[in-house]
């Protein structure tokens, strides 16, 4: 089991650490900021910069945590929030991914969550270091993700 938790851990992670670097910098043939930000705009975010700037900060950071399993209960709440951000923004869309659906943030959802409510497994830094939280901070930080996601979905302004 140990290593499956490193195999997911470590995909779904840095798969969102691209994503974030994408928005901050640009790397990867991302739009930087001012990219992210008029995508972030013309979906509702308000205000656009700053909302762009923490969705690859948290994306970036979470990621990290997540591949490295370092602070995992944060890395989970941090990626639950995102996942559940965005699912709600593809939601009228329906569920396949052809039809700019939620299927994709969907499956990383289900394993992020997974992952918090399991624990990182052995191979994690929080092993490592002796950080051995008790389930309930993988309960807590699901939690926490799906109120944050919901939270910030509540804030963005109706587009037409």
């Amino acid at each position: 089991m140990d290593a499956g938790l490193l195999v997911i851990r470590i995909v779904v992670g840095l798969v969102m650490a691209y994503h974030g670097t994408e928005k901050l910098f640009g790397w990867w043939g991302g739009e930087g900021i001012a990219g992210a930000a008029d995508f972030f705009g013309r979906q509702g975010y308000r205000p656009p910069r700053l909302m762009a700037a923490v969705a690859g900060l948290t994306e970036t950071a979470g990621g990290l945590s997540l591949a490295t399993g370092f602070l995992t209960p944060l890395g989970v709440a941090a990626l639950v929030g995102t996942f559940v951000n965005i699912l709600v923004l593809h939601l009228p869309n329906g569920l396949a991914r052809r039809k700019n659906g939620f299927e994709y943030e969907l499956v990383l959802l289900a394993a992020t969550c997974g992952t918090g409510l399991a624990g990182p497994g052995s191979f994690a830094l929080d092993r490592l270091l002796g950080l051995d939280f008790a389930p309930v901070w993988g309960i807590a930080a699901v939690g926490v993700g799906v109120l944050s996601g919901l939270g910030v979905t509540a804030t963005r302004k109706a587009v037409t």
